[in-house]
């Protein structure tokens, strides 16, 4: 299997530390390099970057019958949005996107993860729960029974979501934040590192605290 990282920066170097694990296990998983817009071709911190998305483009058509697969490497999650949509233009019948489930991740029983996502090594999720594309769930986050997380969502090391927790798209739960149990967070909302989320949080807001209050509204 071919694999193609989008984004060459600090999470990209995360993800190649994954794919090193899962490689170990599989042999048939090979990392064919990496697409960053930021950087030339060629050896950069020990990885292979294959150029830009036009690269990309050039590769998949140079190799009709092969199948690669691709997930996106940037924590911020309307970047990784618009790469998708990069990806999605191209159009091409030989590039799927792929789900990284690390080997120490915890899955439980009834559990839906949608394409391009990633759950690292330590993450936790119980049961009964929906988890959307090309999100990211990070070192020892948890998320409980029942909750349903909107594609796009990134819930950052150590945060702690109970069950029945409802999370919109794009929403970024910061490292060590936990959320209570039977509560919603809106798209596109930032809770910040350490905050303790006990009622919703609206749409397009950064909160932050315990317990976590407003502090900014964005633009939708």
């Amino acid at each position: 299997m071919e694999i193609v990282v989008i984004g060459a920066g600090w999470h990209g170097g995360e993800i190649y530390s994954y794919l090193l694990d899962l490689s170990a296990e599989d042999p048939s998983l090979h990392l064919a390099g990496f697409i960053d817009e930021q950087k030339p071709r060629g050896r950069c911190r020990g990885i292979e970057v294959l150029g830009r998305f036009e690269d990309l483009d050039a590769l998949l058509k140079r190799n009709p019958g092969e199948i690669y697969r691709y997930i996106t490497a940037v924590g911020n999650n309307g970047t990784r949005r618009m790469f998708v949509d990069k990806i999605t233009r191209i159009a091409s019948a030989n590039l799927q996107a792929w789900s990284l489930i690390h080997s120490k991740s915890t899955i439980g029983h009834d559990v839906e993860i949608g394409c391009g996502t990633c759950l690292a090594p330590g993450s936790i999720v119980t049961t009964h729960v929906r988890i959307g594309s090309h999100c990211i769930l990070n070192v020892k986050a948890s998320v409980s029974h029942d909750c349903v997380l909107g594609d796009f969502v990134n819930i950052n090391p150590g945060a702690t979501v109970a069950g029945n927790v409802r999370i919109g798209e794009g929403a970024f739960i910061g490292a060590g934040a936990t959320v209570i149990d039977k509560v919603a967070i809106g798209e596109w909302s930032i809770i910040g590192a350490g905050a303790v989320v006990v009622r919703d949080v609206p749409p397009h807001v950064t909160v932050v605290g315990v317990p976590a209050r407003v502090i900014k509204r964005h633009e939708s």
